[in-house]
Order: C-alpha cells, then sequence, then structure tokens
C-alpha cells in the first residue's frame, strides 16, 4: 500500500491486477502504466471519438442541407403574389423595416409606430378552426400579437393587439414615460416594471373598448389590412428565419 501511496504522489497512473492466491485476505498488486502506454491508451480512444464526432456531425449536416433544399424547393420562400400586393399597397402610407425575426411599421404622417415578431402567435383555442371557412387546400393563419404605439410631448400610448381573421382585437393599453424603441423592443412590454401595467382591457366599459378600436382604426391607420398583412407576413418572415437558421447552423458545423 506504501508503494500504492507513493506511486500516486508521483503522479503514475495505477492498474489494478487480479492475482490467484490462497488466502483469503490476498493482497492487492499494483503495477505502473508508464506515460507511453497511458499515452497509446488515449490516443486510441481519442481516435475513436474523433470519428464517431465526424460522423455525427457530418450526419447533421446532411439533414440540415436535406430541409434546406426542402424549403427551397416547396417555393415557401418567394413570397406570395396576394402578400406581395397587400405590402405595396400598404407602403404608401407605412415604411416597412425588417429587423431579423421583428418587422416594424412606421406611419410616415404620424407618430404612431407597429411591430411584431414572426414567431409570437397566440396559442390556438378550442374551436378556433370551426371559425375559419376553411377553403380545400388552405389553413388559417395564426393568430399574432402586435403593438402599436403612439408618441406625444415624451409620452407613449401603448396598445398591444391580436391580428385575427383579417381583424383586430385589442388584449391591452397602456401609457409610460418609455420610449417606443423601448417598448416595441421589448415585444409591447414595459422595461420598467414599476411602472402601472394598464386595466384589464375587457373589463373597461363596452363603450370605451369600442372607441380604443375606432381611434386605432381611424386614428393610427391599423385597419384589417394592416391586421391581415401582420398574419401573412409573419408566417412568410418565420419560414425565412427558419431557412436562414438551417443555412447559419450548417455553417458553423461543417
Amino acid at each position: 500500500m506504501r508503494l500504492a501511496q507513493d506511486l500516486l504522489r508521483r503522479g503514475l497512473p495505477l492498474v489494478r491486477r487480479n492475482v490467484s492466491m490462497r488466502a483469503s485476505c490476498s493482497p492487492k498488486i499494483y503495477s505502473v502504466i508508464s506515460p507511453l502506454q497511458t499515452s497509446s491508451v488515449l490516443g486510441g480512444a481519442e481516435t475513436s471519438f474523433r470519428i464517431f464526432s465526424s460522423q455525427a456531425q457530418n450526419a447533421l449536416v446532411e439533414i440540415l442541407a436535406r430541409e434546406e433544399k426542402e424549403e427551397k424547393d416547396s417555393g415557401s420562400l418567394e413570397m406570395p403574389p396576394d402578400l406581395a400586393e397587400l405590402k405595396s399597397s400598404l407602403e404608401k402610407n407605412w415604411k416597412i423595416v425588417e429587423d431579423g425575426a421583428t418587422t416594424n411599421l412606421f406611419m410616415k404622417d404620424k407618430k404612431v409606430q407597429v411591430s411584431f415578431h414572426c414567431q409570437d402567435a397566440v396559442e390556438e383555442t378550442a374551436g378556433y378552426e370551426e371559425e375559419y371557412e376553411e377553403e380545400e387546400g388552405d389553413e388559417p393563419l395564426d393568430p399574432m400579437r402586435f403593438c402599436v404605439t403612439v408618441s406625444k410631448a415624451g409620452k407613449t400610448l401603448v396598445i398591444n393587439c391580436v391580428s385575427e381573421f383579417g381583424q383586430t382585437k385589442i388584449e391591452g393599453v397602456f401609457s409610460t414615460t418609455s420610449t417606443p424603441d423601448a417598448i416595441h423592443g421589448n415585444q409591447g412590454n414595459l422595461p420598467d416594471k414599476s411602472e402601472y401595467q394598464g386595466p384589464d382591457f375587457l373589463e373597461l366599459a363596452e363603450d370605451l373598448q369600442e372607441a380604443f378600436i375606432e381611434y386605432l382604426e381611424e386614428e393610427c391607420g391599423v385597419n384589417s389590412d394592416v391586421a391581415s398583412f401582420v398574419a401573412m407576413y409573419a408566417d412568410y418572415r418565420e419560414q425565412m428565419q427558419y431557412a436562414q437558421f438551417l443555412k447559419d447552423s450548417q455553417a458553423i458545423i461543417s
């Protein structure tokens, strides 16, 4: 045992041998593995790991490339004609700016901004598809959240909405001293949680709810065209972002 302890203090690895001994209290015999032997053993393991790693890497890259090709061949990366037409129509009054997975719309003659993230969809509720008069081969677009801000004199009115069936539904309203950039950068949420979060919109008087909806459409220009664009463009941008993810992943892994 003293020999073993001495070897351990010297940093040499040990391997236990099974030695046949008659006595029940058989002594344990150790042998020293030389640095050359250790290097050989570890080198073989490293080579096996590299081969396995290379195989896994190649398999993943191959599948990613296949998926990217399928996306391109499906035509989903091309903007649908009806969406292109709608986008062109909206650009008469709105400046549309893409920022990664987020799309921003800036009204040209008012301090009104709309933003939405292509993955900020509302979970479907029971009966959602029944409400949609589905044509053969078509699928209903997911309801998408979007944020509208109106700024004046250092204050911002924030109206969080959902685009559903080409119509706008308001989820919540609040005012803040935070800038529109801070609000839109936080997907319609207050950066400062100490601020008032706004009332429960559905608990407001019905005529007040209706007045907000009319204001949104008449004064902010957020009409059915904008609501439809949000849902359609989010779906299109999500496909584009997914294809970019496949391409970037291949570049990183290979």
